[in-house]
Order: C-alpha cells, then sequence, then structure tokens
C-alpha cells in the first residue's frame, strides 16, 4: 500500500491510500479544487479515486463532498448518524467497528473519542499489511490499543503542545474542550501511546492534525521522538504532515 497525507490542520483534511486494486480518500475537509490539485502533485487523478470514507461530520473533513459528489460521482461511505449531520444524499453506510472488504482490501471504521455524532478512525488491511488513519480524537480508547501492535504505520493526531495551549489566546471553554477526552491529542498524547502500544512492526507515523496556534512542528516532532525513543524496540520514521503541502507518496 501507498499513503499520503494530502493535507491536516483545523483549515482541512484528507489522507490517500493507494492498494494493489482501489485507491481511497479518508476525509475530504478541502475544496474540491485543491483535493485536485493536492492529488495531482502526487501522480494521482481525481478520476480514479473509487470511494470516500467519512470520519466524522465536522467541517474540516467533508468540505469537498458535495461538489465531488456532483461532478465525479465517486461513492462516499459514512456511518449513519454521520450521514445525517452530512446534507448528502446517496451516502453508503457503514457500521463502526464492523469490517467493509472491498476487492481484498479491508476497511474498518474505529470508534473514536471526540465531539461529533458518532466519529471513528480507520484501518485498512491489504495483504497482512495494516495502516491506521485516527486525526481526531481526544484520548487513546482500548480498541486503538489493541490493533495497534500489528499496525505498520499509523497517521495520528498530534494536535497541541499542552503549555503553548494553556498559555495561548484560546477562550477557557475552548481549551478545556480541546484537552478534554473528547477533544485532540496532545503531542505527548501521540507520544505515550506509541510508546506504550506500538510493536516493531510499526515502521511509519504521521503526525497530523498539528494546531497552527497550539503547537509547532518542531515541538511535534521533539516531543513526539523523545518519548518513543525510550521503547527500544522501536525503529519508526516519523513523519510531519502540514496543512499545505501533501506528504510525499510512501510505500507502507
Amino acid at each position: 500500500m501507498e499513503v499520503s497525507v494530502l493535507a491536516s490542520g483545523s483549515s482541512g483534511n484528507s489522507t490517500f491510500v493507494s492498494t494493489k486494486s482501489k485507491k481511497f480518500l479518508f476525509d475530504a475537509g478541502l475544496s474540491c479544487r485543491r483535493i485536485k490539485k493536492k492529488l495531482s502533485s502526487i501522480g494521482q487523478d481525481i478520476k480514479d479515486i473509487d470511494a470516500i470514507f467519512v470520519s466524522h461530520e465536522h467541517i474540516d473533513h467533508i468540505r469537498g463532498l458535495r461538489v465531488i459528489q456532483k461532478y465525479h460521482e465517486t461513492p462516499i461511505y459514512a456511518e449513519k448518524l454521520t450521514h445525517s449531520k452530512i446534507g448528502l444524499d446517496n451516502i453508503n453506510h457503514f457500521i463502526i467497528e464492523k469490517a467493509m472488504k472491498l476487492n481484498g482490501v479491508s476497511v474498518k471504521p474505529m470508534k473514536t473519542r471526540h465531539d461529533a455524532v458518532n466519529s471513528c478512525g480507520f484501518l485498512i488491511e491489504e495483504n497482512k499489511k495494516k495502516i491506521g488513519i485516527f486525526t481526531d480524537l481526544g484520548c487513546m480508547t482500548d480498541n486503538i490499543k489493541e490493533e495497534l501492535p500489528e499496525m505498520d504505520a499509523i497517521v495520528l493526531e498530534s494536535n497541541h503542545d499542552i503549555d503553548m495551549l494553556i498559555d495561548g489566546p484560546y477562550p477557557y471553554f475552548l481549551k478545556q474542550r480541546i484537552m478534554s477526552d473528547d477533544g485532540h491529542l496532545s503531542n505527548i498524547d501521540a507520544g505515550i501511546s506509541i510508546k506504550e502500544n506500538a510493536t516493531e512492526k510499526l515502521r511509519t507515523v504521521f503526525l497530523s492534525h498539528l494546531s497552527q496556534k497550539n503547537n509547532t512542528p518542531d515541538k511535534a516532532y521533539e516531543t513526539f521522538t523523545a518519548l518513543i525513543n525510550k521503547n527500544k524496540a522501536l525503529r519508526i520514521d516519523t513523519v510531519l504532515t502540514d496543512q499545505v503541502k501533501p506528504t510525499e507518496l510512501r510505500r507502507i
């Protein structure tokens, strides 16, 4: 499989995954035009996308769906309650924690804690390779911890530096929401989650959804790598994602 995080952050999220037989987008939180441009930059075409999977209804994950559906008729998959919040017709429903099989590829929606109606992440599996995509979650729940030892790669939220958030300009209620179990993972949360639950099978971590006001790429990278380096069994390539520039297409 191959992965590129096309964009990640509060302005829009989308991840491209290519398998031997299928090409998927996980979330489409940018305009259709921007998604097309980002796909083109990694040698891909939106016309070749076989399906789009939606994690939750927040605008930074669904912004491009309406236009993509109108002009490209790409099948869209979402959980039933999430669909009710999106406002589009002709959405295919999935059941969280029940894997779907598409031409030998397994896509399993996995329940996450986040302030959305029924949010989820995704576990993609083909030929014993597993990729996790978890970009918005307030805490690492047991269902994800149980799958982490078998993952080869993960797109994982590393939203904020705790001190920057506490000392920053956000109002108190918003800081509390972000730090809650239904908010967003901090750099420390991300590092501890991998250090304590991953195995040597995990070779690539994409740090995602970095806050532009409460984090920096350097802080995210340094905090995360300092923690995972305490687990001597891990040999992980840590990749920083960006709101503007897609990550290079990486083979898993």
